[in-house]
């Protein structure tokens, strides 16, 4: 009796132990897993309500969903909460089912990484090329094959605009800056144009291909990328009973002024489904020892997708066939998601086995989107703590997106990606809203939630570049910061001119309204040449809320058609104007007045065809 009594004794003290140690293993950040749900909730009540709308967060460990917890609202009017079943958009975190599309052809002989991807396309599909070195698919896979941001076609108010791909592709070409492999500027283009590779060698819609070869594989019924989501009427659906939101300073939410968007470059970001059947991707992404990963018929495809296949300059590890490499306490690779209205992080350490998801419904929102996976993974730390810092201040300077327009009219807006870097101390500066401190040499982290980390690159002692994940920022030549104070001045001048120039004849008219006043000929003309510029300056205010209210680029033509007739109006002008000169006698005061007038509209013709606001 005794000895039955010491084994189950044994047996209880072992069950005890063995439990006590599960429970005792920790996070990579050193948080208990038995306490990390109550540490999630804890975090979570720091910006739900406050600065975003609602949430879910999927912890995935060892092959199972460890936690899955909503917060927050859906629908905030109605207090609808958020669930697990809440359908979420996933934004660019669609691009991974791209690059892993991409690898099981890659597997199958199929698509070759480093062939040149014309190889691939129709004959003269790519026109706005700049370059004869070949882009290969770890170009679009790195972001890094030289092309220019696109501000429009990518939003669309209604599905009946979306387009096919291939169609989708020739519409939004976007010209190609740099050389393919010098500069990474995130591209959805790039990533579109990957997802039409994959469409042709598979000889089926992009779309049908993901739904056949992962979603139907890893059973996500409650996904779809489809633009219109017309293959799933149940994600569909769900889907209209979510509304995005956006939140002011005072911590206010507004649904999202746009409401419903449909994304032409479909496999850059139209993804969309319930949290789980995110999860169930992760899960595939991390098999455990000896288990094959559905979405292969190799372990050996998945390992090389996750290996690093680009580097900063600093020899940090930046990105993996597509995955961009995130900087913990442990390796993780990670890829977030925008889009008009929902944000989403999808974070995993395949070494840990261990994922964090987040999935909101808030524009932009970052606190539980960028601090959550530092919570769990741990915030990355220098070993070496004596090392030499170099002086911030050798950084200051004015410095650009390389992400960013160069062509066409919004290449204005380009100019507006831009800032300078001020050091606050040797360690410390401010750029781009945010405060950055050295942890490295040359590695900067902003001291912020977002957790960004900039790596500078040198050449000759000079800074090259500054390096985000998915973006260079490049110095600003003085040619082009003198361009662009240039024409700051230009504008202001020809606006103020214009406006006292009206004011004044406005006001003599006033005055001279009992009297028979009759302008010259010259003075006419001189006022239709003032009138007329009023004309391009409102034409651009329309044209800039059109473009930010996702207008397709064919609708937008008329404006170019208003700058066209503008500069024609200038030129007839100026040529009346030049004739009347030879033919009246003017004060000299009114010959000053005049070549104002003629300068102030010469100014805004320069301005146009400066900023490329004809196309």
């Amino acid at each position: 009796m005794r000895k039955i009594t010491l084994m189950v004794l044994v047996l209880v003290l072992s069950f005890v132990s063995a439990a006590s140690a599960k429970e005792g293993i920790m996070t990579p950040s050193g948080i208990p897993y038995a306490e990390l749900k109550n540490r999630v909730d804890e975090y979570a009540t720091n910006y739900i309500g406050r600065t975003t709308a609602g949430a879910n967060v999927l912890i995935v460990k060892d092959g199972e969903i460890f936690m899955n917890t909503s917060y927050g609202y859906a629908d905030i009017e109605n207090q609808i909460k958020v669930t697990p079943d809440t359908v979420f958009e996933w934004g660019s975190v669609t691009k991974l089912l791209v690059w892993t599309s991409v690898m099981q052809l890659v597997e199958q002989g199929k698509l070759d990484l480093d062939e040149d991807i014309r190889a691939y396309l129709p004959d003269d599909f790519l026109t706005k090329l700049q370059y004869d070195t070949p882009i290969t698919m770890l170009n679009l896979m790195h972001h890094n094959a030289g092309w220019e941001e696109k501000f429009t076609d990518l939003f669309y108010m209604s599905a009946a605009d979306v387009k096919s791909l291939k169609e989708m592709l020739h519409i939004t070409e976007p010209y190609q800056i740099h050389e393919p492999g010098d500069v990474v500027a995130y591209s959805n283009y790039g990533v579109a144009l990957a997802g039409f590779i994959v469409e042709r060698i598979a000889a089926q819609p992009f779309y049908d291909y993901v739904k056949e070869h992962i979603f139907s594989v890893l059973e996500m019924k409650d996904t779809t990328i489809h633009p219109t989501q017309k293959d799933n009427p149940d994600v569909a659906s769900n889907r209209e009973a979510v509304y995005g939101y956006s939140v002011n300073g005072d911590n206010e939410f507004s649904i999202a002024k746009n409401g419903r968007v449909f994304i032409g470059l479909y496999p850059a970001g139209s993804a969309m489904g319930t949290i789980a059947d995110m999860a169930k991707f992760m899960v595939a992404l991390m098999p455990a020892d000896g288990v094959n990963s559905p979405l292969f018929q190799s372990n050996s495809t998945l390992d090389e997708m996750l290996t690093t296949s680009d580097f900063y300059g600093d020899g940090f590890p930046r990105n993996a066939h597509g995955f961009w490499e995130g900087l913990y306490t442990v390796n993780v690779l990670e890829h977030a998601g925008n889009t008009d209205s929902f944000s989403s992080n999808f974070t995993f350490s395949k070494d840990e086995q261990l994922g964090v998801i987040i999935m909101t419904n808030q524009m932009g929102e970052f606190g539980l989107s960028y601090g959550l996976p530092t919570l769990v993974y741990g915030a990355y730390s220098i070993a070496d703590g004596n090392q030499k810092f170099p002086n911030t201040q050798e950084l200051e300077g004015s410095y650009s997106m390389a992400r960013q327009p160069h062509k066409g009219f919004t290449k204005l807006y380009g100019a507006l990606i831009s800032g300078n870097i001020e050091a606050t101390d040797r360690n410390k500066f401010n750029a781009f809203g945010m405060t950055f401190e050295q942890i490295a040499p040359y590695l900067y982290k902003s001291t912020n939630e977002f957790n960004l980390y900039l790596h500078v690159t040198l050449n000759d002692g000079k800074v090259a570049k500054i390096s985000m994940p998915t973006s260079d920022i490049l110095p600003i030549s003085p040619s082009t910061k003198t361009f662009k104070m240039v024409s700051t001045l230009a504008v202001a001048f020809s606006v103020l001119y214009t406006l006292v120039a009206l004011l004044i004849v406005l006001i003599k008219s006033i005055k001279n309204r009992k009297k028979e006043v009759q302008f010259t000929v010259m003075k006419k003309w001189e006022i239709l040449l003032l009138l007329s510029g009023i004309v391009p300056i409102m034409n651009l205010i329309i044209l800039a809320y059109r473009t930010l209210n996702y207008a397709s680029y064919s609708t937008l033509n008329i404006h170019f058609l208003v700058n066209y007739a503008y500069i024609f109006v200038v030129i007839i002008c100026l040529i009346a104007l030049f004739v009347q000169w030879k033919k009246t006698t003017i004060t000299r005061g009114q010959k000053i007045g005049y070549v104002l007038s003629c300068v102030s509209a010469l100014l805004l013709v320069v301005l146009i065809f400066g900023w490329e606001l004809y196309y």
